[in-house]
């Protein structure tokens, strides 16, 4: 029986508007209580939104560059934004007492367990049996503890099992990426408000971004529309299981950090605005293609889940005229592992 009394509602169920209408964490006073998290934030945000190689004679294309942030990618704002939560809720109750827990496709828990690490938190991470050896080599560096799913149960038997954790087993605090309000109004009050700065006044005619959890693609989309109210919303997942697809999981390999649940399961964010969203689907060999063909253009590394929403913005370009952009996201520079298929 379980230990535990915890309600933890399922991947499925349906996200009411007003879970989001929720005050996020107050970040500022969490820093000045714990020396560690102001340290991660000052490093955090502010990327450039540079130019990238567009379709000749159509619009022109420009990328946020995540991985200058401190452990290398998008999923750093989420961590903060988690934690953020998680140290909100734990009060001041000593950190040593505190133990989270997350299912992570990669970059989410090299970014926590770097924040865990420095708070003195306690770690604990659902990963994929098909997770990269140098992110586990880096958890068992900082201490964290893994539990391995079976890669061929897909994606979505990775988050269910970190949903019974704090069910099963007393002491554990869930972080819920594609439910906690503080992941998509993070990149609603962050990302997306350095992008409205950095555009500088110029509208962007459509918003690229794959779909993990859809904080990044929601949380960005509602900070432009209130900027630029007639921006299109562009949602990128992999060919092998889109989003929103009938098939069950598979173990197939596919883009990094990205993905459909199976079984029709729509992630919680994105189902809110369906009404609003193209879906647009990029298989793998395509994306470790886009990864060496924008390598060869510009002499920067990407990684698999970026290259998917540089096609994709690409393809989205080539039908608008010059005079409009298209702004997308480069969520990480890639994995040692994705580089070393593409020989180095």
């Amino acid at each position: 029986m379980p230990r535990n009394t915890v309600a933890v509602p399922p991947l499925q169920a349906p996200l009411l508007p007003e879970e989001l209408a929720v005050a996020p964490p107050d970040y500022a006073a969490l820093e000045d209580r714990h020396p560690a998290f102001r340290r991660f934030a000052a490093a955090l945000g502010n990327t450039p939104l540079i130019p990238l190689p567009g379709p000749d004679g159509g619009a022109r294309l420009l990328g946020k560059c995540e991985w200058e942030n401190p452990a290398g990618s998008i999923k750093d704002r989420v961590a903060y934004a988690l934690m953020g939560d998680a140290l909100q809720r734990h009060g001041n109750s000593p950190l040593a007492g505190l133990r989270v827990v997350e299912y992570s496709g990669g970059n989410l828990a090299r970014a926590l367990s770097l924040l865990c690490a420095d708070l003195g938190v306690t770690a604990r991470f659902v990963l994929s049996s098909a997770s990269p050896r140098s992110l586990l080599d880096v958890l068992a560096e900082r201490g964290a503890q893994v539990d391995l799913v079976d890669k061929e149960l897909g994606f979505l038997e990775v988050v269910r099992t970190a949903l019974r954790t704090p069910v099963e087993e007393d002491g554990w605090t869930l972080l819920y990426q594609h439910r906690n309000p503080a992941n998509l109004l993070l990149h609603e009050a962050a990302t997306g408000q350095e992008i409205i700065r950095q555009l500088d006044g110029r509208a962007p005619a459509a918003w690229v971004a794959s779909i993990g959890t859809g904080g990044t693609l929601i949380g960005v989309l509602r900070a432009l529309r209130s900027a630029f109210p007639g921006v299109r919303a562009v949602g990128v997942t992999p060919e092998e299981l889109p989003y929103g697809s009938p098939e069950p999981p598979n173990g197939k390999p596919k883009y990094a950090g990205s993905g459909g649940m199976g079984h029709g399961i729509r992630q919680p964010f994105v189902a809110l605005h369906d009404h609003e969203i193209e879906h647009y689907a990029v298989s793998y060999p395509q994306a470790l293609d886009g990864m060496a063909e924008f390598h060869r253009l510009t002499g920067v590394r990407i990684g698999s889940s970026a290259a998917a929403n540089w096609l994709t913005a690409r393809r989205i370009a080539a039908a608008l005229p010059p005079s409009q952009t298209v702004v997308t996201v480069l969520p990480d520079a890639g994995t040692p592992e994705e580089w070393e298929r593409l020989g180095g």
